[in-house]
């Protein structure tokens, strides 16, 4: 007998289905690789073997990065739609309409459901404040995780438990009855895939992803080859496209972007000025260093002190 539990039948999904969920990720985890190389206008070029293995890594990485990400989309509608589904009966009931919200879980789930979604409600506002993320995105894939999740679960209760159509004789019309596994399948689909359908949510999992790999970069020190991009990044900066450029024996460029990098023989890096901003693509090789400066408080305050004396 199966668990009825929701973390039951998400096991038993899983099991069920785990080809299908890794083939899932994988081509989700490409489709949005190639989008973001589309969305910066550079793809890479002249990947050796090892890039393509990395490339296929980081594409793997995403799939499985992106499924924890639903699954805690998928929590944390949950708990929402937990909270709100009595209040909105009662209100269903006060204009006397018969439709009513069925919150498909048992009771061994409620705790986990108000726990962990509680959890992961402040994990994925936490993350999307500190990324940048929109907040209408986030509570837009939010309400569309918990509107399927309860239309579908209704509709098939609903299509059990309906009676049979009779024609203008009183004869039953047979009516082929949808399949509740391929109901299932299209609630599963659904929920998997509903941070990419609002708001480009996935966009924001993809450059997470890209920047804990190293692919991408943000609000670093760049130092460039200056021999050859002295004066491009002069002119650029001249017209306020750069900010902070000093030049001597190599380039810096303070708070650069790096938008893609560590595969193929180029990197797409864009700069920043009071003027607006510029992305450039320069050869891997002619970027001589990066640098990531955070320095404490505590060393700051030394650094003046010794500064001033």
């Amino acid at each position: 007998m199966e668990d009825s539990s929701l973390v039951g039948t998400l096991t038993n999904a899983v099991k069920e289905h785990s080809r299908a969920f890794g083939v899932a990720g994988a081509v989700i985890g490409a489709i949005l690789v190639i989008y973001y190389c589309g969305s910066i206008n550079f793809y890479p070029s002249g990947l050796t073997i090892a890039d393509t293995l990395f490339f296929l890594w980081v594409v793997v990485v995403f799939g499985f990065y992106y499924s924890v990400v639903a699954f805690a989309f998928f929590i944390a509608s949950t708990f929402w739609v937990t909270i709100f589904a009595k209040p909105i009966n009662f209100i269903l009931k006060t204009l006397n309409t018969k439709a009513d919200i069925i919150v498909p879980l048992p009771k061994s789930d409620w705790l986990m459901v108000l726990g962990g979604g509680f959890i992961a409600n402040l994990m994925i506002l936490g993350v999307s404040y500190f990324k940048g993320h929109s907040f209408m995105a986030i509570f837009g894939a939010l309400f569309l995780i918990g509107f399927i999740y309860t239309l579908i679960e209704n509709v098939s209760k609903r299509i059990d438990a309906s009676d049979k159509l009779l024609d203008s004789k009183g004869k039953p019309i047979n009516t082929k009855p949808i399949n509740p596994q391929i109901v299932n399948n299209v609630f599963y689909i659904l929920i998997y895939a509903a941070p990419l359908f609002f708001g480009q949510v996935g966009g924001g999992v993809t450059r997470t992803t890209f920047e804990t790999m190293g692919v991408r970069q943000e609000a670093i020190n760049l130092h460039i080859e200056a021999k050859e991009y002295k004066s491009t990044l002069e002119a650029y900066s001249n017209d306020g496209l750069v900010a902070e450029l000093v030049c001597s024996d190599v380039c810096t460029v303070k708070n650069a972007s790096i938008l893609f990098t560590n595969v193929g023989t180029n990197t797409k890096v864009e700069l920043y000025g009071k003027s607006g901003s510029v992305q450039l693509v320069l050869p891997t090789k002619a970027i001589k260093l990066t640098a990531n400066p955070k320095p404490n408080k505590s060393s700051k305050a030394d650094a003046e002190k010794r500064a001033a004396s």
